[in-house]
C-alpha cells in the first residue's frame, strides 16, 4: 500500500517538474540548437487534442480552422471512445472478481493501474509530440514519419531536383497533432484486445495501464482544452466535448449489460468494441490529416525560425566569442510559479477538492454495482443499468453546464456547485439507509447528474481565483491531485471492503461528499482582487 502511494507521489512530482520546465523560456541553449530540436511551449501545447484546435497563427486569415466541422466531430468521437472503455468497469467488475477469484483489494488496483498509466502518459506527452512533430526542412510536402537520422537520405534522394536554402530539423504542429492522434488511436485498441482475451489478472492490470497511457495522448490534459480552438468557437462545443466522455461511459454499461443478460460472455463486449476503435482511427485520418495550407505554413514558419535563429546566433558570435554557445533569449529570470502556486491557500483548497471529488466519482462508479448485488440482492442481469444511469446523469450534467456556463456569473456558479454537493450528500445518505434497489438506482442517476459539473466548474473557478501567471502550473497540480484521488480512494475502499464487507461503500461515499460540501464553503463567493505576482 505504501509503495503504491509513493509511486503516485513520484508521478505527481515528475509531472509538476516537467510542466514547470516546459512552460519556461530556455535561456542557456544556443538559438540554432533551440530552433533545430526544441519547439516553444506554445507549439507543444498545440499538439494535444485540446491544443489541436488552438488557433493556428501561422495560417493567413480565412485559412484558419480548416475542416472545422469534421475535426470537431472527430474530437467528440475520440472522447466518446475513451469514455466507452472507461465507464464499463463498474458493470463488469463483479465478473472480474468471480472469473479471476479477486478480492475487493486486488480488483481496486485496476483503478490504480489506470492512474499510473495516465500519469506516465502525461509525463511523456510533451516529449512524444515533440518527436512526432519533427521533420526535415529538405522535405517538400507531407512527411508523416518523424525526422530521424537514417531517414534523411530518403528525403534527400526524393528531393534531388529541389534545392532548399536551409537544411535542418523543424517542428510542425499539424503533423505532430495528426501523428500523435493516429498512433495512439492504434495503441488504445490493445486495451480491448487484451481484455477480450485475458486469462489472468496481471493481463487486466496491464490492459488498464495501456488504455490510460493512450488516453493521455489522445485527450491531453482536459483543463488545457479551455485554451483550445473549441473554446474559441461558440462555447457550447466545449461542453459537448467534455460531455462526450460521459456519453460513452453511459452507453457502454447499457450495451454490456444487455449483452451479458442474453448469455453472451463479457469478453465479447471488448472484442466487439474494436469496431469503434477502427471507426475512431478512420475519422482521425479523415479529419486531422494535415492540409496543403497547413503543411506549407508549418514549413515556412520552421524555415523562418531557423534563419532567424542562425542570424541571431552569428550576431552574438561576432559580438562576444565567449558567448558563442549561449544565447540569452530572456534576460529576466521567470518567477518560480510552482513555488508561488504551492504557497497559495486557494491552490491547496482546489487541489484537495479535486482529490476528493475524483476519488468519490471513481469509487462510486466502481463499487455501486457490487454494493447493490451484495447488500440489496439486486438482479445480476439488470443491475449493470445502474452504472449507465450514473454516467447518463453525468453526461446530462456536463452538457447542461457547458451550455449555461457562459451566461452564469462567478457567484451563481459557486452557489450552484454548493447546492450540487449538498444534493450529492443527501443522495448518498438515501442509498445508505433505504433498502430499495429502485430507489438506489434513481439516487445513483441523481448523483451522476450533480457530479457532472463539479470538476469542470472547479477548474473554471480556479482560473478566476488564482493569478493568471500561475494558471498553467496550477492546472497541472490540480489534475495531478485528481489523478491521485482516483487511485487512492478506490484502493482504500477495496481494502476496507475486504475487511468489513462491501457495506463500507456507503460510509466512504457519504464521508467524501460531506468533505466536498465543506471544502466548497472555503471558496470565495466573489472573485478576489489579484495582486499579480504575490502569493
Amino acid at each position: 500500500m505504501l509503495s503504491m502511494f509513493y509511486l503516485h507521489l513520484l508521478a505527481i512530482l515528475l509531472l509538476m517538474y516537467i510542466h514547470r520546465s516546459s512552460s519556461k523560456n530556455i535561456t542557456t541553449i544556443s538559438c540554432a540548437t533551440l530552433a533545430h530540436y526544441f519547439p516553444s511551449s506554445l507549439s507543444i501545447r498545440k499538439t494535444s487534442l485540446g491544443g489541436a484546435f488552438e488557433e493556428e497563427k501561422t495560417l493567413p486569415e480565412g485559412q484558419q480552422f480548416e475542416h472545422k466541422t469534421r475535426r470537431l466531430a472527430s474530437a467528440y468521437f475520440v472522447y466518446y471512445v475513451c469514455g466507452w472503455g472507461d465507464g464499463v468497469t463498474g458493470t463488469i467488475l463483479p465478473y472480474f472478481e468471480a472469473d479471476f477469484h479477486l478480492t475487493y483489494t486486488t480488483s481496486s488496483l485496476l483503478f490504480a493501474g489506470s492512474t499510473v498509466g495516465f500519469a506516465i502518459g502525461t509525463i511523456f506527452l510533451e516529449r512524444g509530440v515533440n518527436f512526432l512533430g519533427r521533420f526535415f526542412l529538405e522535405s517538400q510536402g507531407r512527411t508523416y514519419l518523424p525526422a530521424v537520422s537514417f531517414l534523411r537520405h530518403i528525403y534527400s534522394v526524393n528531393n534531388t531536383s529541389t534545392t532548399s536554402a536551409v537544411s535542418g530539423i523543424g517542428f510542425s504542429p499539424s503533423k505532430a497533432r495528426f501523428a500523435t492522434m493516429f498512433f495512439f488511436s492504434l495503441v488504445h485498441p490493445l486495451f480491448f484486445i487484451i481484455m477480450g482475451t485475458a486469462r489472468a489478472y496481471p493481463e487486466l492490470l496491464a490492459a488498464y495501464a495501456i488504455a490510460a497511457f493512450a488516453r493521455a495522448f489522445l485527450t491531453g490534459l482536459h483543463d488545457c482544452a479551455r485554451n483550445s480552438y473549441v473554446a474559441s468557437t461558440p462555447k457550447k462545443p466545449l461542453g459537448i466535448l467534455l460531455g462526450c466522455w460521459s456519453v460513452g461511459s453511459f452507453t457502454a454499461p447499457l450495451v454490456c449489460t444487455t449483452i451479458i443478460s442474453k448469455g453472451v460472455p463479457w469478453a465479447h463486449f471488448y472484442l466487439g468494441s474494436l469496431v469503434l476503435s477502427a471507426i475512431n482511427t478512420l475519422l482521425i485520418v479523415y479529419a486531422f490529416l494535415p492540409t496543403p495550407n497547413e503543411v506549407a505554413a508549418d514549413h515556412k514558419a520552421a524555415v523562418e525560425a531557423m534563419q532567424s535563429a542562425l542570424v541571431t546566433n552569428r550576431s552574438e558570435n561576432n559580438t562576444d566569442s565567449r558567448s558563442s554557445s549561449v544565447t540569452c533569449l530572456n534576460p529576466a529570470s521567470p518567477p518560480n510559479t510552482l513555488l508561488l502556486a504551492l504557497s497559495m491557500v486557494y491552490q491547496w483548497a482546489f487541489s484537495m477538492f479535486a482529490w476528493v471529488y475524483n476519488g468519490s466519482e471513481t469509487t462510486f462508479q466502481g463499487f455501486i454495482v457490487s454494493y447493490l448485488l451484495t447488500i440489496r440482492s439486486a438482479d445480476p442481469k439488470t443491475v449493470g443499468y445502474v452504472s449507465s444511469g450514473f454516467w447518463g446523469g453525468m453526461a446530462i450534467g456536463r452538457l447542461l453546464w457547458g451550455y449555461f456556463t457562459p451566461v452564469l456569473t462567478y457567484t451563481q456558479r459557486k452557489y450552484i456547485i454548493q447546492a450540487c454537493t449538498g444534493i450529492a450528500l443527501v443522495m448518498h445518505i438515501l442509498i445508505w439507509f433505504i433498502n430499495s434497489t429502485l430507489e438506489n438506482a434513481l439516487s445513483s442517476a441523481v448523483v451522476g447528474l450533480v457530479y457532472g459539473p463539479m470538476f469542470p466548474s472547479s477548474l473554471g473557478l480556479a482560473n478566476e481565483v488564482l493569478p493568471k501567471e500561475m494558471r498553467m502550473v496550477s492546472m497541472a497540480i490540480t489534475s495531478a491531485f485528481a489523478s491521485l484521488g482516483s487511485a487512492l480512494f478506490p484502493f482504500f475502499a477495496g481494502l476496507l471492503s475486504n475487511i468489513y464487507g462491501v457495506k463500507i461503500f456507503s460510509y466512504v461515499t457519504v464521508a467524501q461528499s460531506a468533505t466536498m460540501f465543506m471544502l466548497w464553503l472555503l471558496f470565495p463567493s466573489t472573485p478576489p482582487i489579484r495582486a499579480s505576482n504575490k502569493a
